[in-house]
């Protein structure tokens, strides 16, 4: 499939990869490291230093104890930089001190990142694993594209050859993350697979063959509509009334290497909704998931929602990602 667009392909040449050494962010770490080997990039390491507005140990006046602290992060980052020199990658590493996600903000833009990675923390349960974390403000605001490694994610050192999933509910404001999926597949050597899940009800009432062709249809012209090119994408349909079981179930079955969904920027207050949408994907995913974050803006060209209307709740927050 290919096609012309005026817009220019999505580079992953620049990634940043933000870290506290927990284990979350080890995880992160080594996915960071393995996109940069597979895309050719370079990797920027950061550390945020949050303990005030507090001097590193060289210049002095500065408590033993935080001295130790500042220490051993920075021991830290110089491993991670030797494991980074070692494969062959360009390396730069900084610790800076202030808000963690205001800080990691700070970065993509004055480093012109091109994608980041982040880890998760593991709080079972409790919707607070990524909501109101560095995690989601930073998703939520940043230029680029964020990789959110989930605490699903236990052997990150073991590389996935499987395709690149990219979600989509048609909603105008999310749809062109479509772009950065099918870069990221074609330069990983990834097949790109479109997803689109309907509840079961649709498949049980209506002939599904022909949902499913015409879901199909939409698919290739939303690919079309983004200037995508991509060797023979996939384009599915799949039923659950869970619109996150569906993708990571789908997911799950094709040993996918990266679930990529676009999200609203700047949404905080979207969520915290029961059932959010980004964060139960994250929270369940088998593999890293990125995130685009787009502006809200009217629907336009592709109208699929009449045939569909009969969605349940679930479905229709699937644009309050």
């Amino acid at each position: 499939m290919k096609t012309s667009s005026t817009k220019p392909a999505p580079s992953f040449k620049k990634i940043l990869v933000a870290t506290d050494f927990s284990t979350s962010s080890r995880s992160a770490f080594q996915i960071a490291l393995n996109l940069a080997v597979e895309l050719r990039a370079s990797l920027s390491i950061l550390h945020v230093f949050e303990y005030g507005d507090v001097l590193p140990p060289e210049v002095g006046g500065q408590p033993l104890e935080l001295e130790n602290i500042y220490s051993n992060a920075q021991r830290s980052l110089n491993a991670l930089f030797e494991r980074t020199r070692n494969v062959g990658v360009a390396c730069e590493t900084s610790i800076e001190t202030g808000v963690a996600a205001t800080t990691i903000l700070d970065k993509i833009s004055s480093s012109k990142i091109d994608l980041v990675v982040l880890g998760t923390s593991d709080a079972r349960g409790a919707e607070r694993f990524i909501f109101g974390s560095t995690a989601e403000s930073v998703f939520r605001k940043s230029p680029c594209p964020v990789v959110t490694v989930g605490p699903q994610i236990h052997n990150a050192e073991v590389k996935i050859e499987g395709p690149v999933v990219f979600a989509t509910d048609f909603e105008h404001s999310t749809i062109d993350a479509i772009r950065y999926a099918a870069s990221f597949s074609t330069m990983a050597g990834s097949s790109l697979h479109c997803l689109h899940v309907l509840p079961r009800t649709i498949k049980t009432e209506m002939k599904g063959h022909i949902v499913s062709q015409v879901m199909a249809e939409a698919l290739k012209h939303l690919a079309t509509e983004n200037g995508i090119t991509a060797n023979h994408p996939v384009c599915v349909t799949t039923y659950d009334n869970e619109v996150p079981n569906g993708i990571v179930d789908y997911a799950r079955k094709q040993r996918a290497k990266l679930i990529v969904l676009g999200v609203r920027r700047g949404r905080m207050a979207a969520s915290h909704v029961s059932g959010h949408i980004a964060y139960r994907i994250i929270a369940d995913s088998p593999c890293p998931v990125m995130t685009v974050a787009f502006s809200s803006y009217p629907i336009g060209s592709i109208e699929v929602t009449t045939v569909f209307s009969k969605q349940n709740t679930d479905q229709k927050e699937y644009t309050d990602r």
